[in-house]
């Protein structure tokens, strides 16, 4: 009997040893590989209700992978993305609707293979208060750059992507840098400085500050300001980084695309590079400021420790750009135009295209800037008319007046949009049609809600049974291009094409071009 115990008791040692050895570590297991070796998030964060939280793991390839919050189990997927001898496995979970400051409890990762079973304790997740700062694996012990660096000294750099994309111009997800940012420079081709962040600048528009670091950027201060027009972010900070604005959410063709298929905008993203600290815990928003709430997250992109600050906009659809610059104590100083949900109060520069010195198309016996300060006119009429402010810029003076001085003088006069007024011209006198441009994204909904309206002018004047759509059209026009303001060009028909001539031409026609102008512009404003 004693003999039957002591092996019972052996048998029950080993299973136990057995199990123990199942969930050791790497390290106590005498060398056995790990099941789970990583998890994301580790920190304690707080998620606005209805935010999707990426959840990761580092696990054996084979594995099944699961996350428990708050009860739920999230299945995580295998991705191609290897670390030692490990693959991330990624899932998505989405923080309930529940009263902010509630916590959903630790995040419990398990991955299993065979008979084997690992478990890891990841961060906490609770439902976040509205202005507060939102924390995700900030980076730790991030040794700063060092290097060349350069300083924008143009009022607005243009910036281009250092991966080519297609464009000719300045990138149009990547906002204007103003005077004063500064980056570093790891490479150079004749006429641009490629830089840490990601751009490229042309060497005109910056200088040379020789080599060194500015260390890690802290902001140490953020306040917020607004008056019936503009609401003014104020940003303190260690050193001018550079930074983006996105609207989001916002989707393109493809990823190789600068055709956005859809922007109207819920929030928009302030990203700050070179950032590791950020001090204020809560920001407050003015009733009637274009923003009502913020959340802020540290990452780290291409190994860049970046700030991402979500303002949750006011109105959707309504951000227009913004205007930048440092102001005498070094701080950035950021300005946006607070929505309109109408043309009442809305900011809109005409630009009648070409004039003095250059005539455009000519066709039947027509200049096009004749025909372009026509529509501009009864646009300009239309739109006071309905409450709008407008400033028509005067393009048919004794100087003429290049495409980067009405850029220069829209920016000064700080409008919602920018209206660029034009005729088309073809080889083929057959080609008809009315097409819009844009460039930056949040224009694409305003250049595809005016497109629209004038083709329905269109159908209903003469010849409209051979009114043609071409669509709203990404460009690359430099009155398109600017990131202070939304911008369109407007090709309101075909000078080449006899029937559209003799519609564009008359002027008992402007009235109803300009009303349905105005119409895209204020479905635009209604978001």
């Amino acid at each position: 009997m004693m003999r039957r115990k002591m092996k019972l008791g052996i048998v029950s040692l080993l299973s136990v040893l057995a199990i123990l050895m199942t969930a050791l570590p790497v390290s106590a297991a005498g060398g056995m590989t790990a099941l789970l070796q990583d998890v994301s998030p580790k920190a304690m964060m707080s998620v606005p209700a209805g935010k999707p939280v990426a959840l990761r793991a580092l696990a054996a390839a084979g594995s099944t992978v699961t996350a428990s919050v708050n009860g739920q189990t999230v299945n995580l997927s295998l991705t191609s993305e290897e670390e030692n001898g490990a693959f991330w496995y990624e899932g998505t979970y989405t923080a309930p609707q529940a009263s902010p400051g509630t916590s959903l409890g630790q995040i419990l990762f398990t991955a299993k293979k065979g008979t084997r079973t690992e478990t890891r304790i990841g961060g906490t997740i609770k439902i976040a208060e509205k202005n507060v700062t939102e924390i995700v694996d900030p980076p730790t012990d991030v040794e700063p750059v060092s290097g060349d660096m350069i300083q924008i000294t143009a009022d607005y750099a243009d910036i281009f992507s250092s991966v080519d994309r297609g464009e000719d111009y300045a990138a149009p997800y990547y906002y204007n840098l103003p005077k004063g940012t500064i980056d570093y420079v790891t490479g150079s081709t004749a006429s641009t400085y490629i830089l840490k962040s990601g751009r490229r600048v042309s060497k005109t528009n910056a200088v040379s500050l020789g080599s060194g670091t500015k260390g890690n950027n802290k902001i140490t201060g953020f306040t917020v300001d607004a008056d019936a027009t503009y609401t003014t972010i104020t940003v303190d900070q260690s050193w001018n980084v550079p930074f983006n604005l996105t609207p989001t959410p916002l989707t393109y063709a493809s990823s190789t695309s600068n055709t956005v298929t859809s922007c109207n905008p819920t929030a928009v993203v302030l990203t700050f590079d070179y950032t590791t600290e950020f001090a204020p815990s809560k920001i407050t928003f003015p009733r009637n400021s274009a923003f009502t709430s913020a959340t802020w997250q540290q990452t780290t992109v291409n190994g860049i420790p970046q700030l991402q600050l979500t303002l949750q906009l006011s109105q959707k659809g309504g951000y227009y750009g913004a205007y930048a610059k440092y102001n005498a104590s070094g701080d950035l100083v950021l300005t946006f135009l607070n929505p309109v949900d109408s043309l009442e109060g809305a900011r809109i520069v005409i630009d009648p295209g070409h004039g003095t010195g250059d005539v455009g198309t000519t066709a039947g016996g027509y200049y096009e800037s004749n025909l372009n300060l026509q529509k501009a006119k009864a646009l300009k009429t239309e739109l006071e008319a309905r409450g709008a402010e407008v400033y028509m810029l005067n393009t048919s003076g004794g100087t003429k007046l290049g495409v980067y001085d009405r850029v220069d003088l829209a920016t000064e006069w700080m409008p919602h949009i920018y209206v660029s007024v034009h005729h088309n011209s073809a080889s083929a006198t057959s080609a008809r049609g009315i097409e819009v441009y844009y460039n930056n994204p949040w224009s694409q909904r305003l250049a595809k809600y005016v497109n629209d309206e004038i083709f329905y002018a269109y159908q209903a004047m003469p010849y409209g049974d051979g009114a043609k759509n071409r669509g709203a059209k990404f460009s690359e026009f430099a009155v398109n291009r600017t990131k202070q303001f939304a911008s369109i060009l407007v090709e309101y028909g075909f000078m080449t094409n006899p029937d559209e001539l003799s519609l564009c031409a008359d002027p008992k026609y402007d009235s109803a071009f300009a009303r349905a102008t105005a119409d895209g512009i204020e479905e635009y404003f209604a978001g």
